[in-house]
């Protein structure tokens, strides 16, 4: 990656405070962008951004890899004066620690529903926004999704490809629904790409993240049924996941669509050069979910459990050559976790795209290990206190073997910058790593317990809802944390 040795945080912008019951890309987003440069903190990692389902509402799991969720745009800040005053109060919620979901989305819908009526389709802003073609086509797609409810693979035949004509017959029909989105789109992109701005403008990076794979009732699928491992009725025969492993004794199972690898290879990965193309217009770094998912992957029969799962061969040996001719690979960062393959290795060598290392998962559990300290771990590496998945620190060192925490111990003797606090002494054992980025939660900074934590991979319910009640909260520890970085040259 092309930056200096830095730090970052993570914090989804639905975790901010603000007046309508989740995070949005208002002003409180600038203040932690104003935080983060006090604190010379340099690099805002955020979760994928996109429209989210209404059961398990996960980032990782959306109708389009292209669009924006609509309910993370700030109600405050929107274009055309839209909304009144009094209207936006009717709506507003009291400030919590957790994001209620649905209700959130419910209360936000009441008013989207009146988008149509106050914007005129023809201005030329929203025209000119419609000129890029995959915007107009995953547009197209959610406006369709929206009215049957239903997956795309049930819709009838008149609706199963795009066309010019597909969207001349979508925007006559459901004329009200496909102007809500379009506005709300171009909303998120403006909104989105004014706090990018003012981000860089502040010294501060933001690292997105890209998701490997995509839901099958996508946009993506929808449009290049051809790329993806379906059946006769354009439904999933295998779907994606993980293979059991220590952690997850039973695997997990994603059901996420697999890829037609060979599909892609015939046309020169034109797919993901787009997609990796589009999404760094939107973030000055990008993480990929999933890397070792492009060198193998587990494949499980539709409907069945992770442990009928089989291994099969990703792209890795053509893809990177062909993509890095198109991509800018210093943007990249791999989410490499999980199987060790030297393939692996081996092409993030090759492009200088730092890997990651998790401390919770690097402390040894047994005295018999090849782990290292991180005081040795190399520069190409991102290196992590945990991430959106982990536990917090604090849960990590209340339920943790009595043999990780006492390695814990011997580690944190080598630190120097030494705390009162357990969970500070692991955050600048990362901190002091040579690795070229550093990276903890907002929760682990506020030394948290299980109560925030974020998201518990494998399970569906109760997870992405952790929410900041008020930034002050930042404020006496903006200080430790800008010495941390002065006292490791990450500042």
């Amino acid at each position: 990656m092309d930056i200096n040795k830095s730090s970052g945080l993570i914090l989804h912008p639905t975790s901010l405070p603000s007046s309508y019951g989740i995070g949005d890309l208002g002003k409180e987003c600038y203040e932690f962008i104003d935080l983060l440069n006090q604190s010379d903190t340099k690099i805002w990692q955020v979760l994928p951004l996109g429209i989210t389902d209404n059961i398990e509402f996960s980032p990782y799991s959306s109708k389009s890899s292209v669009l924006g969720n609509p309910y993370i745009v700030s109600l405050d800040n929107l274009g055309n004066n839209i909304y009144n005053e009094s209207e936006l109060n009717e709506i507003k919620l009291s400030i919590t620690n957790e994001v209620n979901y649905k209700a959130v989305y419910a209360n936000k819908d009441k008013i989207f529903n009146l988008i149509s009526e106050r914007v005129n389709y023809n201005d030329n802003e929203y025209q000119q926004f419609l000129e890029n073609d995959l915007i107009k086509k995953h547009i197209t797609f959610i406006t369709l999704s929206e009215v049957y409810k239903s997956s795309w693979s049930e819709w009838s035949s008149d609706y199963q490809n795009f066309s010019e004509e597909l969207f001349d017959m979508v925007f006559d029909e459901y004329k009200d629904i496909f102007i809500k989105n379009l506005f709300l789109q171009f909303e998120f992109n403006k909104q989105w790409q004014k706090l990018k701005s003012y981000a860089n403008n502040n010294n501060v990076r933001i690292l997105g993240d890209i998701p490997i794979y995509v839901n099958h009732n996508s946009a993506d699928v929808w449009l290049d049924k051809h790329l993806f491992d379906l059946d006769d009725s354009n439904n999933m025969s295998f779907v994606s996941g993980a293979v059991p492993d220590d952690f997850t004794v039973e695997g997990q199972v994603w059901n996420t669509a697999l890829y037609q690898w060979d599909n892609h290879k015939d046309e020169g990965y034109k797919y993901w050069i787009d997609k990796l193309n589009y999404n760094l217009q939107n973030y000055d770094y990008l993480r990929i979910d999933h890397f070792v998912g492009f060198f193998q992957f587990w494949a499980i029969p539709y409907g069945e459990s992770a442990l009928n799962g089989h291994w099969r061969k990703g792209p890795w040996e053509t893809f990177f050559n062909t993509v890095s001719k198109d991509v800018d690979f210093n943007k990249l960062l791999a989410e490499d976790l999980g199987v060790v393959l030297e393939e692996t290795a081996d092409i993030l060598k090759k492009y200088t795209i730092p890997g990651m290392k998790v401390l919770q998962q690097r402390v040894p559990n047994n005295q018999v290990h090849d782990e290292i300290h991180p005081k040795h771990w190399d520069f190409n590496i991102a290196a992590y206190t945990g991430t959106h998945d982990s536990p917090t620190v604090k849960q990590w060192l209340n339920e943790v073997e009595d043999v990780q925490l006492q390695f814990f111990y011997d580690y944190k003797k080598d630190v120097k910058s030494q705390y009162d606090s357990d969970v500070w002494s692991f955050i600048s054992l990362v901190w002091e790593s040579p690795c070229q980025l550093a990276i903890t939660t907002v929760q682990d900074l506020l030394e948290l317990d299980k109560e925030a934590r974020f998201n518990s991979p494998g399970t569906q319910v109760g997870n992405w809802k952790w929410r900041l009640e008020d930034l002050d909260m930042l404020e006496n520890i903006k200080e430790d944390l800008k010495m941390l970085n002065k006292s490791t040259n990450r500042a």
